[in-house]
């Protein structure tokens, strides 16, 4: 099944790939290279972890940190008002701490449960700020053509079911088949959205 995800990625990334040009000049042009840095990382966690038996724990570590560090700088991008910028920066500094506090403290084999935590609760934020830019603009009426809009659709539905999926995991039993089938779901979702508004995007919606 987690090979699944893998394949989602893929087909996100091919499609990302082939409409490219619909977003090349706008803020959202860097997603086609995190699309193929985020497959690459997850080839190489299951390579490691499937073939070599390996603790790939510290790989995805790593990618937690990159992964939220770039769409902070997204979000620092895309968001006008001065009061979301400076909490952009407020988020990424606070990020940054936790992330640092864990790497001295926990082990890099083990997975970095506080640091993912603070991202994504920081990030469902961020998001909150986007849909507010958003219907408070003339660009209300054209959402479903602008990309950054479907790409924050899919960072809050995937990290609303992520964060109480993680404690579930991590203080109770559900570490089967029903935890697989919700990660899935929830990757369906994430990558989902991103395809949509790869598809549907225009290309005189998304410049700088």
């Amino acid at each position: 099944m987690p090979y699944l995800v893998t394949l989602l990625e893929l087909i996100t990334a091919i499609i990302a790939l082939v409409a490219y040009a619909k977003y090349r000049h706008s803020k959202e042009k860097y997603f086609l290279i995190f699309l193929w840095y985020t497959l690459l990382i997850d080839v190489l966690g299951a390579v490691l972890g499937d073939i070599f038996y390996v603790n790939n724990n510290g790989v995805y570590n790593a990618y937690t940190i990159s992964s939220m560090l770039f769409y902070f700088y997204w979000y620092y991008t895309i968001l006008k008002k001065k009061v979301f910028k400076k909490a952009v920066i407020v988020f990424s500094l606070l990020f940054g701490v936790v992330a640092f506090i864990s790497l001295c403290f926990e082990n890099w084999n083990v997975y970095h449960s506080y640091t993912f935590v603070t991202g994504a609760l920081f990030l469902m934020v961020l998001t909150l700020f986007h849909f507010h830019q958003l219907l408070n603009s003339n660009e209300v009426l054209i959402v479903k053509h602008k990309l950054s809009f479907w790409i924050s659709t899919a960072l809050l539905l995937f990290y609303v079911g992520m964060i109480p999926l993680f404690f579930l995991a991590k203080y109770t039993n559900i570490m089967g088949l029903s935890y697989q089938i919700i990660l899935l779901s929830l990757n369906v979702i994430l990558y989902g959205c991103y395809m949509t508004g790869f598809l549907w995007t225009k290309k005189e919606y998304n410049r700088f």
